[in-house]
């Protein structure tokens, strides 16, 4: 029996340190006992454990666990200053950004690098350990390193599949930057995980944004080029065979549309990206560097009530519609959560994007889901994040004791 008492014992302190770190790193002793099922005696036995180990402090002074609680004050629970934190990177089309997360998703601090002017590979590369190892040195218990990447990324290896919006060939990304961090005092143990950042962005607002609760959720999110999402089921990333799945930017929207860097035409993220919406306003000529600001410029005109903002609007929001549709026919999601500007589309045009996605979704028409506009202002940094948390959160003894 002892065996089956210890995975018991470990199970509980992984749910105790994962409901804190849901709950964004506070939260009343007895909301936390409520949602691990669990008695008195057995939730104070697990936060001694974390206690000891600098994981979380215990306010001891009388607080309500609630605001509806009159009943017994319950303690407040948090996450330590000295507790382990990750290093999250997040790259974009225009800037990467280094930042160190704690528990919980609070960030500490950040420092970003501008891509406006293209600068190789590997230079980013050597610019984004030399932040992290000087972050390093203000929080030395570091985990680990996530990185969220605009690009399919193989399981496996962590080799980018497609950087295309980067203007980067494929490359095995977590192969040169575990080069770099092996010469780099701070980041020589560290592990690194890498995933793509919309399916990142997905996972962060089903963790603490928009999507809690839902049992099939549909994430869809544009930045300043291109389109892309994750589906999360049951609260699993659905991510294929080797990681690649879920490319919603690629589905084709309308046959007779614009030409995709994939080699097709007329697919989702060209359609509906801010590329698509300029277009749709006549202004189809903006140099790269221009088109974010362009496209805020004209979602501010729409957002007045200018009659050909919202005619260019509309245009894109029935596009993501049509997309939707497609998709919710593939997948059955009971929420769909819009990041980015397919936000602000659904901001100023739901209808539009209600009535495309219900007159071509199949099952819409017995069970629609839920449309929502995401709730984190940087959900892909938080999703790198996670990636890095998710050893601690498995197996917290196990990883605690490596460090």
């Amino acid at each position: 029996m002892a065996p089956k008492r210890q995975e018991t014992g470990r199970d509980s302190l992984a749910a105790l340190i994962t409901q804190l770190h849901l709950l964004g790193g506070i939260a009343s002793r007895a909301t936390l006992t409520e949602r691990l099922g669990c008695g008195r005696s057995v939730m104070g036995y697990l936060l001694t454990e974390l206690t000891d180990r600098g994981v979380v402090t215990v306010d001891r002074a009388a607080r309500p666990g609630n605001g509806q609680d009159t009943g017994r004050p319950s303690h407040r629970v948090s996450i330590a200053p000295e507790a382990p934190a990750v290093i999250a990177v997040q790259i974009n089309v225009d800037t990467a950004t280094v930042a160190t997360v704690a528990l919980g998703g609070r960030i500490l601090r950040s420092s970003t690098i501008s891509l406006q002017r293209r600068i190789a590979v590997e230079a980013l590369l050597d610019r984004i350990c030399s932040l992290a190892a000087e972050q390093s040195r203000a929080h030395p218990r570091l985990l680990a390193i996530g990185v969220s990447v605009p690009s399919p990324v193989r399981r496996g290896d962590g080799y980018a599949f497609a950087p295309l919006h980067l203007g980067w060939g494929a490359l095995p990304l977590h192969e040169l930057l575990t080069q770099r961090m092996a010469r780099i005092p701070g980041l020589t143990e560290l592990p690194l995980a890498i995933g793509n950042d919309a399916n990142l962005a997905g996972l962060a607002e089903y963790h603490h944004g928009a999507g809690r609760d839902a049992t099939q959720m549909l994430y869809l999110t544009t930045a300043d080029i291109g389109l892309g999402g994750g589906l999360i089921s049951n609260g699993q990333l659905f991510d294929g065979a080797h990681g690649y799945a879920m490319e919603p930017g690629h589905i084709t929207v309308d046959p007779a549309g614009a030409p995709c860097p994939c080699g097709s035409t007329g697919c989702l993220e060209i359609e509906a990206d801010h590329r698509g919406l300029l277009r749709a306003s006549g202004r189809a000529m903006v140099p790269d560097h221009e088109i974010a600001h362009s496209a805020d410029l004209l979602l501010q005109a729409a957002a007045r009530g200018e009659e050909a903002a919202m005619t260019a609007v509309r245009h894109v929001a029935e596009r993501l519609g049509n997309g939707l549709a497609s998709l919710t026919n593939l997948t059955d999601p009971d929420r769909i959560v819009l990041g980015g500007s397919l936000a602000r589309y659904h901001q100023l045009a739901p209808d539009t994007i209600t009535e495309s996605l219900t007159a071509r979704s199949f099952f819409s028409h017995a069970d629609p889901a839920l449309v929502l506009q995401g709730s984190l202002t940087t959900p892909a940094l938080l999703g790198a994040a996670g990636l890095a948390f998710q050893p601690l959160l498995d197996d917290p003894r196990l990883t605690l004791d490596r460090m």
